[in-house]
């Protein structure tokens, strides 16, 4: 499974260490700044916000050269294109280094025309901008919702850093990062957290295109479950051979044993029954395809409604309803984004 790379845009007019022009007679221009501040939210990233925790980089941008890794290789561009290159990490062009405000670089660009244009632009306020590509671990980060229903990413362990770059046109593209997930993970935790029966129940987790869109969003919300007294296990149309069994245990990494079960159904046989063959008996269901999940005696044109949720107010009502049935079914199409 691949984690997509997700960039941070961060302006001057808001960040004003995001980045610097430090001059001294006599010696090239130095261009420094902060990428990412830490503990600072970000704008609205298209339904949640974001930040950065101290312990966002560790391990990467420490690494020594005699790991076995290898010392981490990140380019200084603009524009985040490869060929405005002006330095990187390995040789020596470009520090990182965590600092007391945030991930500090400092940046001695290449003495070509583009290496002294770039000093230029950023001392002249001609670029107000800087940049920077990373992935987060998928149990690096954590998901929470506060009582007036804002979402908050905060990414404390980061699995790649892949550039920094000076930007000519920051901005505040909306994260790829769960915004599909997003609007079903926010009702199924209403639902978990309204139902009169909030204890003990079984939830069951689809994995492709439900847990493989968005990780992190779904590690956070294992862990809140599990936190309310309740169990989930994974229910996936995968067939059951060592190759997928394989792929998902790669998948879920350690959350795979904090699952109360693992059933690989195949294509022939419908999850509902596969759980009832299990013992299990499913209380809420969070899929991409409820249409493979009827009830008992009923045929996938019968499936149980599913759940929308836009607004918390939204999310109450219905919760509220959803209580009445004793399955829930939330269809993850029908609230993509």
């Amino acid at each position: 499974m691949t984690t997509a790379i997700e960039r941070r845009y961060l302006l001057t007019a808001d960040y004003p260490d995001a980045i610097t022009v430090q001059t001294r007679d006599g010696e090239p221009p130095v261009i420094t700044g902060i990428s990412p501040p830490w503990d600072s939210f970000s704008v609205d990233l298209g339904g949640f916000r974001e930040k950065f925790a101290p312990t966002a980089f560790d391990g990467l941008v420490d690494r020594k050269a005699n790991d076995p890794r290898g010392k981490i290789d990140v380019p200084f561009l603009t524009d985040h294109l490869s060929h405005l290159i002006t330095g990187r990490t390995t040789n020596g062009r470009l520090e990182l280094r965590k600092a007391l405000k945030g991930l500090e670089y400092i940046h001695r660009p290449i003495q070509t025309t583009h290496g002294r244009d770039l000093a230029m632009l950023v001392e002249d306020r001609t670029i107000t901008g800087a940049s920077f590509a990373f992935t987060a671990a998928p149990d690096g980060e954590t998901w929470t919702e506060d009582e007036k229903g804002n979402v908050i990413r905060t990414v404390f362990r980061a699995s790649g850093l892949y550039d920094i770059s000076a930007v000519t046109y920051p901005a505040y593209p909306q994260s790829t990062a769960g915004i599909r997930s997003l609007p079903l993970w926010k009702q199924a935790r209403s639902v978990m957290a309204h139902r009169a029966e909030s204890r003990g129940l079984t939830i069951s987790l689809d994995f492709d295109g439900t847990f493989t869109a968005a990780p992190g969003l779904w590690r956070s919300f294992v862990a809140d479950a599990k936190a309310r007294g309740n169990q989930v296990v994974c229910i996936t149309r995968r067939e059951d051979t060592e190759e997928n069994r394989s792929a998902l245990r790669d998948a879920f990494g350690d959350l795979h044993d904090e699952l109360a079960g693992v059933l690989l159904c195949g294509r022939d046989q419908q999850k509902r029954s596969a759980a009832a063959a299990a013992g299990l008996t499913i209380d809420v269901w969070i899929d991409d395809y409820p249409e493979g999940i009827p009830e008992a005696g009923k045929s996938a044109a019968d499936a149980p409604r599913s759940v929308k949720v836009s607004t918390l107010a939204g999310a109450r009502a219905a919760a509220a309803a959803a209580a009445a049935r004793m399955r829930t079914v939330i269809r993850s199409k029908e609230v993509a984004t």
